[in-house]
């Protein structure tokens, strides 16, 4: 495609200790570069795991598209968050999660766009670039997965008054648009996280969205859902961002779903997508084997089964609003513990 007005910024995080997760974020990158007509500069936020051939694939991706790809190593940097905010990071999601909020510690460019890499970019992204962020800092779509079933007294409520969250603004952190300047003139996201995760750690349950959910609270512009479409992935899926929340992924068993063959289709036109018979068989196989379609009467299924029981009789609502407060009970008194020790 030609290019067009001033480059673009995107910025993936990869923290890719297994080798097997760079090839999404090289999915992302083709998805944009196919269907964007301005120039594109990736800013991949990576650590030690990164392996030189995944590296050697990304920088491809972007060649063969004439496209720009800088590398970020923030395996220093991530040590400076503090370790409540890694050791949360680690057991509940991956260190990765914390990545974002290094985009401007390492990025120099004044705005940037922020995807995960579990999305397929259907449409030009310089539509979500274009968007005026006016007096805000960040920009994202709500989150209505997350706040849809959930009424004003619930155990999510609860959460989200505790840790500082906008019940009725709170957005999905898988897409934002970053106005990068604005942040680093009104925020030191380093001590802020530090301070934060010491404090909240104990209780949230997204490590990195919750925390830029209350750092940003009233900084926040809310956009159009269909940049950040975790939901309607089927039918007419054009002109949208498309994004795997949870763990349907395409790579952990198909759903034949709209947003299950673009993701496929995509991930043949990349460096990845070079396969032999036996790689495509082994693919296939391990792929296949991972969808509860294939094997429905199985221990997978009876865990499901299993794991609703134990939601609808023991972690009912009235069971996760004293779970909450029990936890935010217990971190009180260790903290005045640990005062009173100190003094």
């Amino acid at each position: 495609m030609a290019k067009d007005g001033e480059t673009i910024h995107v910025a993936l995080a990869i923290h890719d200790p297994n080798g097997g997760y760079s090839r999404h974020s090289g999915v992302v990158m083709t998805s944009i570069f196919e269907r964007t007509g301005s120039a594109v500069c990736v800013h991949i936020l990576h650590d030690e795991t990164l392996t030189e051939k995944n590296r050697s694939f990304l920088r491809e991706v972007a060649e063969t598209s004439a496209q720009m790809i800088e590398f970020h190593d923030v395996s220093q940097a991530i040590g400076r968050m503090g370790r409540d905010a890694t050791r949360s990071a680690k057991e509940k999601l991956s260190v990765g999660a914390l990545f974002r909020l290094l985009i401007p510690e390492v990025v120099t460019a004044e705005k940037v766009i922020y995807l995960d890499s579990d999305i397929v970019v259907n449409m030009d992204i310089r539509q979500l670039w274009d968007i005026p962020l006016g007096e805000n800092s960040v920009a994202g779509a709500l989150d209505r997965g997350r706040l849809r079933p959930y009424g004003r007294f619930s155990s999510v409520a609860l959460e989200f008054a505790l840790i500082g969250c906008d019940r009725k603004a709170y957005i999905n952190t898988g897409v934002l648009l970053l106005n990068i300047a604005r942040i680093r003139e009104r925020y030191e996201l380093i001590p802020q996280s530090i301070e934060w995760y010491a404090r909240h750690a104990h209780i949230t349950r997204h490590v990195d969205q919750d925390m830029i959910n209350s750092c940003f609270r009233g900084d926040i512009k809310i956009i159009d859902s269909k940049f950040n479409n975790c939901h309607s992935h089927d039918g007419d899926i054009s002109d949208n961002i498309l994004h795997a929340v949870g763990p349907g992924k395409p790579w952990n068993g198909p759903k034949f779903n709209a947003l299950h063959r673009l993701y496929w289709k995509t991930f043949l036109k990349t460096p990845w997508g070079r396969l032999g018979p036996e790689e495509v068989a082994d693919l296939m196989f391990d792929v296949f084997g991972r969808s509860p379609l294939m094997h429905a009467h199985t221990r997978q299924c009876y865990r499901r089964i299993i794991f609703r029981l134990y939601k609808d009789i023991v972690r009912n609502e009235a069971t996760s609003i004293t779970l909450v407060l029990c936890k935010e009970l217990k971190h009180r008194l260790t903290s005045i513990g640990g005062r009173a020790d100190a003094g």
